[in-house]
């Protein structure tokens, strides 16, 4: 990791005592109220909470197996997520304010993927952290897929750095009527880089993205191992 980045050698509270996880107010009380049965019912295990950059634009990219996913990594990570949603879950008024409030952002399917390119970057230039599935829907298999060109692209436009994690077991974290573990690996951060008014060719995308797979892969089988 290079001088540049500053990250975290401390724990999830005592990140938050000194103000580094978020302004929401909303936000804040969810994540208290969800990780207390992820730490002591669920006893969930993270590695790797060092290399989360305290500031500065962040994408956090991850496997994507459970509806769990987006609630574990806002709870893990210190630093407010913002996250894509689907257009028509802000149609409905209690949740749509809900996921406003936690910084979540809509994207229309169904059109181009410019607006949610657009919305990404305004985010990330504000210095702030956007977290993507880069499969683009949840796995069936449990196994790592194909990762869509779009995350490369917004890491290559932005010049974020892009932090890998990786999910065990989060689709079991209330099975059989009870909370089961699970845990959770985060990778070094890493950048795309590229010249100055580089356009990338689809090739390269298609390498980038399957590149961020690899590192996301070789996460979750670390957190197995946690």
């Amino acid at each position: 990791m290079t001088d540049e980045i500053r990250s975290a050698f401390v724990n999830p509270e005592e990140m938050e005592r000194k103000g580094l996880a978020s302004a929401y107010w909303l936000y804040r009380l969810l994540r208290a109220l969800f990780r207390f049965p992820f730490k002591h019912f669920c006893h969930w295990r993270i590695s790797g909470l060092e290399n989360v950059p305290l500031d500065g634009p962040l994408i956090v990219v991850s496997n994507h197996v459970s509806n769990w996913d987006p609630v574990i990594l806002a709870c893990a990570l210190p630093r407010q997520l913002h996250f894509m949603a689907k257009a028509e879950l802000f149609k409905i008024p209690v949740l749509s304010y809900v996921m406003t409030v936690c910084g979540a952002y809509a994207v229309d399917r169904g059109k181009s993927g410019r607006q949610a390119l657009k919305k990404s970057l305004d985010i990330l230039e504000q210095d702030k952290v956007i977290c993507i599935f880069p499969e683009g829907t949840r796995s069936k298999t449990g196994e790592t897929g194909e990762a869509k060109a779009g995350t490369a692209m917004i890491a290559a436009k932005s010049r974020a750095y892009i932090l890998p994690v990786g999910l065990h077991n989060s689709g079991n974290v209330f099975s059989g009527g009870w909370f089961r573990p699970f845990s959770v690996s985060i990778g070094r951060p890493f950048r795309i880089e590229t010249a100055e008014g580089e356009r990338l060719s689809s090739q390269r995308l298609h390498d980038l993205s399957d590149g961020m797979m690899e590192e996301i892969a070789g996460l979750v089988n670390r957190a197995k191992e946690i």
